[in-house]
């Protein structure tokens, strides 16, 4: 069964310049802490919106599998890391966790350009490759 992780301790955010003129990717990694042993196949899950928060924060859920049969009930360290493209109003992420969250910002590259890419075959944007590189 998936739930979010007990805690989150320490989230890093990076913009991507991968492709020049794709949109903005960033790398998002998260370490936090778990109730037991055994937890697996940690994970950042970003949240879906109608409309884009006001903020500018894009939320992600800290979640891993927890653990069946026998366990050690001690406070074990996990990570996870995600990389993925971002529209144009996202200036930072916020992990949630069980019991807490945490925030973190980056600074978008002046350079990059905001394209909205629909029309195009999907799913897109894929970070690798741009429209461009197409022709």
């Amino acid at each position: 069964m998936d739930s979010r992780v007990y805690s989150v301790e320490e989230v890093r955010v990076e913009g991507l310049d991968v492709v020049a003129g794709a949109p903005l990717a960033i790398t998002v990694s998260a370490c936090g802490k778990v109730n037991s042993t055994g937890w697996t196949n940690p994970r950042l899950n970003p949240w879906i919106y109608i409309v884009p928060p006001k903020d500018g924060i894009l939320d992600l859920d800290f979640t891993a599998t927890a653990p069946t049969g026998y366990v050690l009930f001690v406070i074990s360290p996990i990570c996870a890391g995600l990389v993925f493209p971002v529209p144009h109003w996202v200036c930072g992420v916020r992990v949630h966790a069980s019991t807490n969250s945490m925030e973190a910002k980056f600074n978008r590259p002046k350079e990059v350009v905001d394209q909205d890419f629909r029309g195009l075959p999907g799913p897109w944007p894929f970070p690798w490759h741009a429209p461009s590189a197409t022709k």
